[in-house]
């Protein structure tokens, strides 16, 4: 099954943002896709994917921070900065 949440749905309350926390405990998979900026002009950039991640920690409770580990060092990891759709 396949979800892709945006920062404004998950909660940590709530069924998405236990999804995140205990992916592995359920035999569910994270893979990462990035950006380096959202738009360039009128035209949306293409995302970058990482790799499977899993979950590390979190900050806030409500539309929470969610900090992953990659299993593997990506070479994408030279992109200066990105942005998570999770």
């Amino acid at each position: 099954m396949h979800r892709r949440y945006s920062r404004a749905e998950i909660e940590a309350a709530f069924a998405s943002g236990q999804r995140c926390i205990h992916h592995e405990a359920q035999s569910a998979r994270v893979l990462l896709f990035v950006w380096e900026q959202r738009r360039q002009g009128a035209v949306t950039e293409p995302f970058v994917c990482l790799g499977f991640a899993r979950y590390k920690s979190h900050e806030g409770e409500q539309t929470m921070a969610i900090r992953w580990q990659l299993k593997r060092e990506s070479p994408a990891m030279g992109l200066p900065v990105m942005a998570l759709a999770v």
